[in-house]
């Protein structure tokens, strides 16, 4: 019984285009409006919120079902051309806090290259392994 379900979503879905990071993104704006909008009920504020929300599942279900797929393709490359460099900002200070047991980050003075150094208490002597150059560094 599952099975013939799953064909026929399947056989729906053939020839359109489907999700991709943008469509990620927009579930996720949606999901944070409508939880935002249930935060002031019985406001303007809400009902704008929900208006805001709303129009963005209709964007993402439209952008799923399409079979424009060359024109999705390039809304995603420009939306990805944006986020990368946020979202690479992102996995790094996630990274940063994560590793916070095991390892510093320091600035490089020379060629501002991000070091990751491990922990080892006391002032030390560290080589930039782009640049080479020496510079002193103090852990806690």
């Amino acid at each position: 019984m599952l099975w013939r379900w799953r064909n026929t979503i399947m056989r729906f879905m053939q020839g359109r285009y489907g999700t991709d990071k943008l469509n990620g993104f927009l579930f996720w704006t949606y999901l944070v409006i409508w939880v935002v909008g249930l935060l002031f009920r019985g406001d303007i504020v809400s009902r704008v919120l929900s208006l805001v929300a709303t129009l963005i599942a209709v964007v993402v279900l439209y952008r799923t079902l399409s079979r424009n797929i060359p024109r999705r393709q390039a809304e995603n490359e420009r939306f990805l051309r944006l986020w990368t460099p946020i979202g690479g900002w992102f996995r790094r200070q996630f990274l940063r806090v994560r590793d916070i047991r095991r390892w510093r980050y320091r600035k490089c003075p020379r060629c501002s290259a991000n070091l990751r150094l491990p922990i080892k208490r006391g002032r030390r002597t560290v080589t930039c392994a782009r640049c080479n150059s020496q510079f002193k560094a103090f852990f806690l």
